[in-house]
């Protein structure tokens, strides 16, 4: 039997990622390594069933303290824009 997987976040996307939080000033004290599993994460939230809002307040919430909660919100965005497009759907 085929195994469906979602798809893998090409270069490009993680730039994409990277990009829109570095705009925004959102960095991470142990690199860009760190923002992308937690923009992972994202999109492995947003496959388990829970809606963006939700998830923003994940982010908020486990996230150090520089982390507001409009930038939860934007972290989220930039992952369903950049690392899991198909999620688009759910934000208006």
């Amino acid at each position: 039997a085929a195994m469906l997987a979602a798809p893998v976040a090409q270069a490009d996307d993680v730039e994409f990622f990277l990009d829109k939080l570095h705009q925004r000033g959102i960095y991470a004290s142990d690199g860009d390594s760190s923002l992308l599993r937690a923009g992972l994460e994202v999109c492995d939230q947003l496959e388990a069933g829970r809606t963006p809002m939700q998830v923003a307040m994940m982010v908020y919430r486990y996230t150090d303290e520089s982390i507001d909660s409009g930038d939860a919100g934007y972290i989220v965005g930039a992952a369903i824009g950049g690392l899991c497009p198909e999620y688009k759907g759910l934000v208006s």
